[in-house]
C-alpha cells in the first residue's frame, strides 16, 4: 500500500543560536528523481549536538536535521510503494571514480548530505534522492534502521579502512553509539577488541557485544596508563587504536598506544586539535586514518550483519519530537547507553 503523503507536516527546525523549534510546515515537493519517506525513526547523534553547539554548520537556516533515517517509501523504487527502507544521507552523483569505488562520501559532485545541507529525518516526511534508499528487512526495527545508517554504517566503514585482520589486537575508544557497533564490527571481522569506557554500564555492554578486554577511564589524566594496560590486557600493544572521543589526552594515548606499524583511526568531529611530533609517526611508521560516515555499500553490509543477527543496534530510548531537543543535550554528559531515538507513529 502506498503512503498516503499529507500537505503539512510536523519538524523541527534548526534556527539561529542553535535553538530548535517546533512548526508545521509544507511537506516539500518532490524533483524528478526523488521520493518521499514517510519517516518512522531518526537516530539522535552526537552531530547534532555539534551543530547546537556551534561546531558544524547546517550550510542555512531553518534546517531540518537528522541524518540517521528509516521509513516507508512512497514510490515504485527502492522497494514497492510503502516499502521499509533506511536512507543513505549521502547526496552523490552515483557517477564518478569515488561512486564507482564505493566511496560515496568522497564523491566529486555530492550535493552535500541530508540532515546537514539538506532538510533530515526530524519531520514527519523527508524528500530524498531514489538512490539513497537501501531495502530493510522486517527481522530489522525501524529504530535499529534508523542508527545503522549512520554509526552502523561509520563502523563498518572504519574497519575496512583500518584494514584489520583475524586476531589482530584493536582498543575501541569510547562506547557511544558509534563505539558499540565499532566493538561488534571489529570482532566480527576475527579482531581481538579491547574497549575502553568512562562507566561500567558502558564497559559491560561492550563485552557483552564481543569487547574481549576492557578498562573504564573516567578521568582525562587515567589515560596516562594506558598504552600499559592495553599490551597488557591484550597480550601486546595494539595494531589499531578507534578514537571517538577527540580530547588531547585520548589522541595522544592513542598513538601511545600502537604497536610499530599500526594504525591510529579518528572518527567524528572534535574541537581539540591533534598534538603529536612527525617524529613519533615516522620512527614506527604509524599510519593516521580518518574516517567520517561511509559508503552506501557499508550501510548495506551494517544492515546485512543486523538481520543475520550479528550486529546489534542498541537503543537507549525514544521519544517524539517534542523531547527531541532534551534527547540531544543528554549528550553532553555522555551517559547515554547506545543510540536515543525519535519515532513517529
Amino acid at each position: 500500500m502506498a503512503v498516503s503523503v499529507p500537505a503539512v507536516m510536523r519538524a523541527a527546525e534548526l534556527v539561529e543560536g542553535g535553538a530548535l523549534r517546533l512548526v508545521e510546515r509544507p511537506v516539500p515537493g518532490v524533483p524528478d528523481g526523488w521520493l518521499p519517506v514517510r519517516v518512522r525513526a531518526a537516530g539522535v547523534c552526537g552531530t547534532e549536538l555539534h551543530f547546537l553547539e556551534g561546531l558544524l554548520d547546517p550550510m542555512g537556516i531553518p534546517r531540518v536535521l537528522g541524518h540517521e533515517i528509516a521509513g516507508e517509501v512512497d514510490g515504485p523504487r527502492g522497494g514497492s510503494p510503502g516499502s521499509r527502507a533506511a536512507v543513505y544521507n549521502v547526496m552523490n552523483c552515483g557517477s564518478c571514480r569515488y561512486c564507482d569505488t564505493n566511496r560515496d562520501r568522497l564523491c566529486s559532485r555530492s550535493k552535500g548530505m541530508i540532515g546537514f545541507t539538506a532538510d533530515g529525518g526530524f519531520a514527519e516526511y523527508v524528500i530524498v534522492p531514489e538512490r539513497n534508499l537501501v531495502p530493510l528487512p522486517e527481522t530489522v526495527t525501524f529504530a535499529a534502521g534508523a542508527a545503522l545508517a549512520c554509526s552502523g554504517m561509520s563502523a563498518v566503514h572504519a574497519v575496512r579502512l583500518a584494514g584489520i585482520g583475524i586476531g589482530d589486537p584493536v582498543v575501541v575508544n569510547g562506547i557511544g553509539g558509534v563505539g558499540l557497533m565499532l566493538t561488534q564490527v571489529a570482532a566480527h571481522a576475527g579482531a581481538t577488541v579491547m574497549a575502553v569506557a568512562d562507566d561500567r554500564a558502558k564497559l559491560d555492554l561492550a563485552q557483552d557485544l564481543g569487547a574481549r578486554a576492557g578498562l573504564v577511564i573516567d578521568d582525562p589524566d587515567g589515560y596516562e596508563a594506558l598504552p600499559a594496560e592495553a599490551a597488557r590486557m591484550l597480550g601486546r600493544a595494539p595494531d589499531v587504536f578507534f578514537e571517538t572521543v577527540g580530547t588531547r589526552e585520548t589522541m595522544r594515548a592513542g598513538f601511545g598506544c600502537l604497536a610499530p606499524g599500526g594504525s591510529f583511526v579518528q572518527i567524528g568531529y572534535t574541537r581539540q586539535p591533534l598534538d603529536i611530533h612527525p617524529g613519533a609517526l615516522i620512527k614506527n611508521e604509524l599510519r593516521i586514518l580518518t574516517s567520517a560516515a561511509g559508503s552506501k555499500n557499508d550501510l548495506e553490509t551494517a544492515i546485512a550483519l543486523a538481520a543475520r543477527g550479528r550486529l546489534r543496534a542498541v537503543i537507549a530510548g525514544s521519544t517524539d519530537l517534542d523531547g527531541l531537543e532534551a534527547a540531544i543535550l543528554s549528550l553532553r554528559d555522555r551517559r547515554v547507553l547506545g543510540r536515543n531515538v525519535v519515532t513517529f507513529a
